[in-house]
């Protein structure tokens, strides 16, 4: 058989298996009754009105969204959502064709990885829910994948497509420039982790390029979402009362990590620390461990999310199957797969049958995507029923979902306007503008409303017995738009 076929004979199973999975939780996203959640109704928002940035995050995840509501004849949250398991089915193949070129050896080494990333616990909860993160994961791949050929005699045109992909990474999540690190160490520490300088050049500046229109947005945003993404990052801001440090917190993110790439696989990938492999196997590791360590001391000092080292898994898990396949540890490698397939079947259970795996306080377990809607229909209702066009609020959670699923009501939603410096993206670009007049609905959430001292009695609770707004109730006003400014 020719060498290009061996090479390649893991394409076509890999093709089936991952069309099949994406297949099965594109249907059952379909069938799923949830509602979005805050993050995921903003960035359809965003996509509204298409931009080089926006408040909390550059660009690429309003661009897709929007391409999408463009393309589906209806929206909803699946349609919203639908780009998520598409994605991620064909990140799996991009690493999947990564890890087949770095160990040609292991005839079906791309067929591994791209099934084991479609059995992350962390791909499976993307699969369902849409983020920055499933947005960013082909394109940063792509660009390891690209970097890695350089690294090994590409040529130029590898490092122009690398060095877009990376820029491509950069505008839809800023974690794309963990790359840099990695790349760092990994051209320290291994003479074939070391491109010609010219290509290394070309890479950068194709990386520039791709990238400029989010940097040249935030410099003339006074540096808007650079200060966000800060944010999280709260004891380094001069206002900030400091680290807090917390080895609970750390552990916490540790503990985390088994569970978003797998209990399994994660103990591979520590296998494979200490283990022989040739120096561009070997410097796959470098792509983790610096994001692992970065987001491991801000838990320390302050707060991490699990997804926030999103970055650490995709090398993680091509480093983690290298290791059993060259040790002969097959069966660990099944039992990983099929630990984390049934880890991820979970997801879709609870999406599909939402009301029935409940918490200790017998709400749903993904309560908050349940009745997040309803909250929005009843105001729409009332200020229907009152003869009121105009519909405000403060919360973030409340106006997020007043505008998708307001979306064709015919109604205006606005955020109340700030008492300062805006604290949302609402607040910031879509305040009560001055020339509305006249009586609007108010939607407060654990506030009371006062005009010129005097309280406001409220013409409603809105409030849901299960769900996302269960037992919080929202007290809705009717007031002149006057008394909110």
């Amino acid at each position: 058989m020719p060498l290009a076929e061996t090479q390649n004979a893991w394409v076509k199973p890999a093709l089936i298996g991952v069309g099949l999975v994406t297949l099965l939780r594109v249907l059952a996203l379909w069938g799923s009754p949830t509602d979005l959640y805050v993050d995921e109704s903003q960035y359809w928002l965003w996509g509204q009105s298409l931009d080089f940035g926006y408040y909390s995050k550059p660009p690429m995840i309003g661009w897709v969204l929007r391409l999408f509501d463009e393309l589906t004849p209806v929206r909803s949250a699946f349609s919203v959502r639908l780009p998520a398991p598409l994605i991620h089915g064909v990140t799996a193949m991009i690493l999947g064709a990564w890890a087949a070129r770095i160990a040609p050896a292991h005839r079906f080494v791309g067929l591994w990885a791209a099934m084991a990333y479609l059995s992350l616990p962390i791909v499976a909860v993307g699969s369902f829910l849409i983020s920055t993160d499933t947005i960013m994961a082909p394109f940063f791949i792509g660009a390891l994948a690209l970097y890695w050929r350089l690294c090994a005699g590409g040529g130029a045109r590898h490092a122009v497509f690398g060095g877009l992909l990376l820029g491509l990474a950069f505008l839809s999540k800023y974690a794309a420039v963990y790359f840099v690190p990695g790349a760092v160490i990994a051209y320290a520490l291994y003479p074939s982790m070391r491109p010609r300088g010219k290509h290394l050049a070309v890479f950068a500046f194709a990386f520039l390029i791709a990238a400029a229109p989010n940097i040249l947005w935030n410099i003339a945003n006074d540096l808007t979402t650079v200060s966000h993404t800060m944010d999280n990052a709260a004891w380094l801001k001069s206002e900030s009362v400091g680290p807090r440090p917390s080895v609970t917190r750390a552990l916490e993110f540790v503990a985390s990590q088994f569970g978003v790439i797998g209990p399994v696989l994660m103990v591979l990938w520590i296998a494979a620390l200490r283990a022989p492999a040739p120096g561009r196997q070997r410097a796959l590791i470098w792509v983790s461990i610096p994001v692992w360590a970065i987001v491991l001391i801000q838990a320390y000092l302050s707060r991490a999310y699990a997804n926030w080292a999103f970055a650490a898994i995709p090398a993680a898990t091509i480093t983690a199957i290298l290791f059993a396949l060259d040790t002969n540890r097959r069966r660990a490698l099944w039992a990983a797969l099929g630990l984390n397939a049934a880890l991820s079947l979970l997801i879709p259970l609870l999406t599909l049958f939402p009301l029935w795996i409940k918490d200790g306080n017998g709400q749903p377990l993904a309560k908050r995507y349940v009745n997040v809607a309803a909250i929005t229909q009843d105001a729409i209702a009332l200020a229907r029923a009152n003869g009121i066009t105009t519909i405000t609020a403060t919360n973030r959670g409340i106006l997020a979902d007043f505008f998708f699923t307001g979306a064709d009501s015919g109604l205006a939603f606005y955020a109340a306007p700030p008492k300062g410096a805006p604290r949302h993206y609402y607040e910031q670009e879509k305040p009560l503008p001055p020339d509305v007049t006249g009586p609007v609905l108010y939607v407060g959430y654990n506030d009371t409303l006062n005009c010129g001292g005097t309280p406001v009695v409220p013409v409603a609770s809105l409030t849901q017995e299960v769900g996302s707004w269960a037992n919080k109730a929202l007290p809705a006003y009717i007031v002149n738009a006057e008394c909110l400014r």
